[in-house]
């Protein structure tokens, strides 16, 4: 990893757009579909599956050499996914662990992310009333 200030930029350019375009595929679909807050979340179903597929194509076409610029790939992975969408990072690292190995790591990894990001989420809420 190379910290500088283009590489920081890179990835503050595709943090930008993958914000937005999180808020405009999440404010698209619901409109459309009229999804309610008491409804089932598929904006953010379809933008975690969505940003998870582009986030395995950017790492496949890098591994495949066809992404030579570090910092294209941190600007799209990194910056766009991780900004459309922080479950890509989730299933990157996963997938790392997985393919060398490291079940366990990586199971432990899954259900301390979903549950404590739950608890936390609950606390900051409590703390908030």
């Amino acid at each position: 990893m190379v910290l500088s200030l283009k590489t920081l930029l890179c990835v503050g350019c595709g943090c930008f757009l993958g914000g937005v375009l999180r808020y405009l595929t999440s404010y698209f679909i619901c409109t459309r579909w009229g999804i309610t807050a008491t409804d089932m979340p598929w904006h953010t179903l379809i933008i975690n599956f969505c940003g998870c597929l582009f986030m395995g194509l950017f790492c496949g076409l890098a591994t495949a050499g066809c992404m030579e610029s570090p910092n294209l790939r941190l600007a799209l992975t990194a910056g766009l996914c991780g900004g459309y969408s922080t479950l890509a990072a989730f299933a990157f690292e996963n997938t790392m662990l997985l393919r060398s190995g490291h079940f366990l790591t990586s199971g432990g990894y899954m259900l301390a992310t979903l549950l404590g990001s739950l608890l936390c989420f609950m606390a900051g809420y409590a703390i908030s009333e």
